[in-house]
């Protein structure tokens, strides 16, 4: 990029702009070269700009929310990398149970605001460490519920500089997946149709959700979640402990012992090592059920 198109976006957009900022910093697996330039807009409106600002100038554009489900390159990104992660990022009540939010919201904070609200359906993705923009992108939960099960609409910005309003039917969300995936469109905001709650209740059962995740997963350490989608009529992580990889190791990523569809980073991991055992993984699986595992975590290129 050149200093003049920075010196563009800083005069019309507020908040931060890094240059060659490590990406480990910004991903929950704490691995990845450098961004060459990481913005992090204070609003959907700074991201909106910056979003067409690229489009027109013909940078490249990568879009990331809280860094908490994909794998990010060794040899990092060039052009813009911009995230949408954003804790001051609006919650706002529309009545009658609708709750509209910026795609740079963090779930646990949404899922906390409508609990306070006295409106349910939000707890199941309290535990989950994304933004509202990557959850309606994968269509991200848990066993108790997606976040499509919840939505009424999506308001998305173009690769054409359109906006747009898609109501969910138009979306053909399924298990972890949309069809906002492969578009790099931007997700501005979701509005969420909820419905009336105790907020006491809601706030424990908050509570307990954090409980059993924080029991059951290895969050101690840097990982991205589930590696793998819950295969038809079974459980990726039955089969991958079934296959006698719990523990396997590339480098510094290892197959948890806690839970071995979690990869995580016991120190000094890089893109490289996770890849290879994702791909040693899949192929000790198939060897052993003639199961494929799909990867459900997202490989982001160097080049958008």
């Amino acid at each position: 990029m050149k200093k003049k198109q920075i010196d563009v976006i800083r005069s019309n957009v507020e908040g931060l702009i890094l240059h060659g900022e490590p990406l480990s910093n910004h991903t929950s697996y704490k691995i990845g070269g450098r961004a060459e330039y990481m913005l992090c807009p204070e609003s959907s409106d700074g991201a909106q700009w910056i979003y067409e600002f690229a489009k027109k100038e013909s940078i490249p554009l990568t879009i990331i929310g809280a860094g908490s489900n994909i794998i990010v390159p060794d040899n990092g990104i060039d052009g813009i990398v911009l995230k949408l992660r954003n804790s001051s990022a609006p919650i706002v009540d529309a009545g009658g149970g609708r709750i509209l939010a910026d795609a740079g919201v963090i779930l646990w904070d949404l899922a906390r605001e409508t609990a306070r609200m006295g409106l349910r359906g939000l707890e199941p993705v309290a535990g989950i460490p994304g933004t509202v923009g990557g959850a309606v992108y994968m269509n991200a939960g848990t066993k108790d519920g997606d976040i499509a099960s919840l939505l009424e609409k999506v308001e998305v910005l173009t690769s054409r500089g359109r906006k747009r309003v898609f109501l969910k039917n138009e979306l053909s969300f399924g298990y972890r997946k949309s069809a906002l995936q492969g578009t790099n469109w931007l997700i501005l905001r979701a509005q969420f149709k909820l419905k009336r709650g105790n907020p006491e209740q809601l706030k424990k059962i908050i509570e307990q959700i954090q409980k059993e995740r924080q029991s059951k997963f290895p969050l101690e350490v840097p990982s991205a979640g589930s590696v793998f989608k819950r295969p038809r009529g079974d459980y990726a992580g039955r089969l991958i402990e079934e296959a006698g990889c719990k523990g396997m190791k590339v480098g510094g990523a290892s197959v948890s012992r806690s839970h071995a569809n979690f990869i995580i980073n016991s120190g000094g991991a890089t893109a490289d090592d996770i890849l290879k055992l994702i791909s040693e993984v899949r192929r000790q699986v198939y060897d052993k059920f003639g199961i494929y595992l799909e990867l459900e975590q997202e490989l982001i290129d160097s080049v958008k």
